[in-house]
Formats: structure tokens, C-alpha cells, sequence
């Protein structure tokens, strides 16, 4: 009995104790919250929401391309004869220059003894012409005396009497003048120039070179006016039209021009929905190859915000933060352009969070950083 008496104290004083030690732990832990806990703030950089309405605008990217380009052929054979401006990549040319010159003296000769043969056969003839169509006898007097070898033949005089016209041709008269005439447009073609304005792409030949007749030996393209291909989807294709003004940016020389549409495509894209349309752009600083990027301007969105590309979610929603709390608040995207996104649906007022976050704060107590 007295073993009996001594423990049940004892017990009473152990479990006594150990109550009191559970209850002073749990005040503690309701004074002092876990860190990270609920009653945690953070900072958050954010944006004073003032919807308005918010330009549209259609972007565009598209490579330069010549307007024009042009294989230089020869239609002739003959030696590269050298010049003061060499036919090199990158050298320019204005409209009429001679881009390359092939030698032609030996065709030259033989020209002007064509001429001369012709000269002959007309002489001879004009004594019968005096005799027998003495009404024509002035006409081919003059133009016998505008024939020069050196120079190219003057035009032929028209002949209505039918009875003229077949002497003529019995004195060979006929096929040696459109012979020459012949001769002379060949003549041309040694001497090879530049159609519009613009810079050689490729060279193929160096003076001394022999150039064959059909043999490409380079290649020209127009350098006072290029082509932009862009692509827009089919849905905006009512909102352009052709003479519509673009204004476009080349990051490579930090410089903007000015695009006028030229043309718009009548197909779309089956794997894009796309369709493309071209510029028309001048600049002499522009290059072939080169990338620009701009928009077309066509209208507005009412009561839109434009936000950072990035702060808005899959699903359409941003952070606010609503009486220090960190809240979800979904939107209606309008437009996407590369850095940013127009989107509707945010109240003038509105605390943005736009800071790119990958944790899910919702609920998390907040505050604007200062």
C-alpha cells in the first residue's frame, strides 16, 4: 500500500511536466510564424494600370530582294577589251554605261566594206533611176549623199512605184541595205551596257578573256529601288491594299525607310494561312539580303493595356496585386507583336505585376517595390 501511495504522485508530477513543456511550445510557435509563412511579404515591381485605346498594327519582316537581275550573256565572241571601270563585283553602273567591251575591229572592217559595196550598187544605179523614175531621182540622190562607211546608213526612202521597187531589188540594192542594217545591230552587241541602274553581283571574265556567243559572264542587279516579300495572315488582308505606305526598320544599319505595297498575293499558305505580299523600297544603303521589319498601322483597340510579352500566362491571365495580395486576373489577348501583347479586360488602376515569375504566388502577400 505504501509502494502504492509514493507512485501515483510521482506519475501525477511527470505528466505535470510534460504538458507544460507542449504548451510553451506551441505558444512559441504561434508567436513567431515559419519563415516563408503566410504573414510573409514580397516585393514585386509593377505597373499603375490606365487602359486607352491602343493602336493596331499589322507587323511585317521580309528579305530584300532586287527588283531587277539580269545574266550578262554575250551574243557574240569576241576579246575582253580593258576599261577605266571594271566589270568586278560590287562595282556600279549608271543606265546606258558600257558594263564590258569586246574587241570588234575585224567586224568593223568588214562593215564598212559592206557599205561600200552597197555604195557601189547604188551609184551605179543612178543613172537608171534618172532615166526611167525621174520623179524618185532627187530623193535617192539626197539620200546617196547622206551614205557614210563610217557612219550608220540613213533610213531607206519609202518607194510606192512598184516598178522602182523591183529594180531596186534586181541591183541587189535591197538586200545589201538590210544587210548592213543587220550588221550594224550586231555591232551593238560587242559593246555591252547597263539597262538600268545597279552593281555587278557576279564576274566571271577579266579583260583579255575570250567571250563565247550565249556564255553567262555575270550577273547585274537593280541597286536605286528593291523588293521586300513579306507574309501576313489571310484574316488581314482587308485592313492593306496596293500603294499603302509601310514604315520599315533594317537592324543591320540601325537605319528606317519607307515601303510602298506593289503587290499582294492571290494564294494562301496551306501550312501558315499566310499570304504574301511585296514592297517596293528605295534606299542606297539598302543590300540585297538584308532583313526588314516594321508595321502597318490600322486602327485602334478601346479600353486596351499593352503589356510585356512575357507577364502574360497560357491561359490568359496576369498578376495583380489587389489589397496586398497577389492575384490572378484573366485578360483577352488582342494582339502578340514580338516584346509586348495588347489585351483587354484590366481595370484603370490595377497593380500589374510585370515581373516574369515561374512560381505560383497566387495568394502570397505583396507589396509594389519602391
Amino acid at each position: 500500500m505504501k509502494r502504492k501511495a509514493i507512485t501515483q504522485p510521482l506519475l501525477f508530477a511527470v505528466l505535470s511536466l510534460l504538458f507544460w513543456q507542449c504548451s510553451d511550445e506551441k505558444n512559441k510557435s504561434a508567436k513567431s510564424p515559419a519563415k516563408g509563412g503566410a504573414l510573409a511579404i514580397k516585393e514585386f515591381r509593377t505597373q499603375r494600370v490606365s487602359t486607352k485605346s491602343v493602336e493596331r498594327s499589322i507587323s511585317l519582316t521580309g528579305r530584300i530582294i532586287p527588283l531587277q537581275r539580269i545574266d550578262v550573256v554575250s551574243e557574240v565572241q569576241g576579246t575582253v577589251m580593258p576599261s577605266k571601270k571594271r566589270f568586278k563585283e560590287g562595282m556600279r553602273f549608271r543606265k546606258g554605261e558600257t558594263l564590258l567591251r569586246l574587241e570588234d575591229t575585224k567586224f568593223r572592217y568588214n562593215l564598212t566594206a559592206q557599205k561600200s559595196q552597197f555604195l557601189s550598187a547604188l551609184i551605179l544605179a543612178m543613172s537608171d533611176i534618172q532615166l526611167d523614175y525621174p520623179e524618185a531621182f532627187d530623193t535617192w540622190n539626197s539620200f546617196l549623199k547622206r551614205v557614210k562607211v563610217d557612219k550608220p546608213l540613213p533610213v531607206l526612202p519609202e518607194t510606192r512605184n512598184e516598178q522602182l521597187r523591183y529594180f531596186l531589188a534586181s541591183k541587189n540594192i535591197l538586200n545589201l541595205y538590210y544587210g548592213i542594217q543587220s550588221s550594224e545591230e550586231t555591232l551593238r552587241d560587242y559593246r555591252i551596257v547597263a539597262p538600268f541602274n545597279g552593281a555587278i553581283t557576279k564576274a566571271m571574265v577579266n579583260s583579255g578573256d575570250l567571250v563565247r556567243p550565249g556564255v553567262k559572264v555575270g550577273e547585274f542587279i537593280q541597286t536605286d529601288t528593291y523588293e521586300v516579300k513579306a507574309a501576313v495572315a489571310a484574316s488581314d488582308l482587308p485592313m492593306l491594299k496596293v500603294g499603302q505606305q509601310v514604315q520599315l526598320y533594317a537592324r543591320n544599319i540601325k537605319k528606317e525607310v519607307t515601303g510602298t505595297i506593289k503587290r499582294i498575293g492571290q494564294s494562301v499558305d496551306v501550312s501558315t494561312q499566310a499570304v504574301a505580299i511585296f514592297l517596293e523600297v528605295s534606299d542606297v544603303d539598302l543590300k540585297e539580303g538584308m532583313y526588314l521589319e516594321g508595321g502597318v498601322q490600322v486602327g485602334g483597340f478601346e479600353d486596351a493595356y499593352e503589356i510585356p510579352k512575357e507577364i502574360l500566362s497560357r491561359d490568359n491571365h496576369v498578376l495583380v496585386i489587389r489589397d496586398s495580395t497577389v492575384v490572378a486576373k484573366p485578360v483577352t489577348l488582342l494582339e502578340l507583336n514580338s516584346k509586348s501583347a495588347v489585351v483587354q479586360g484590366l481595370s484603370s488602376g490595377d497593380l500589374l505585376i510585370i515581373d516574369e515569375v515561374t512560381d505560383p504566388i497566387q495568394g502570397l502577400r505583396a507589396i509594389a517595390k519602391k
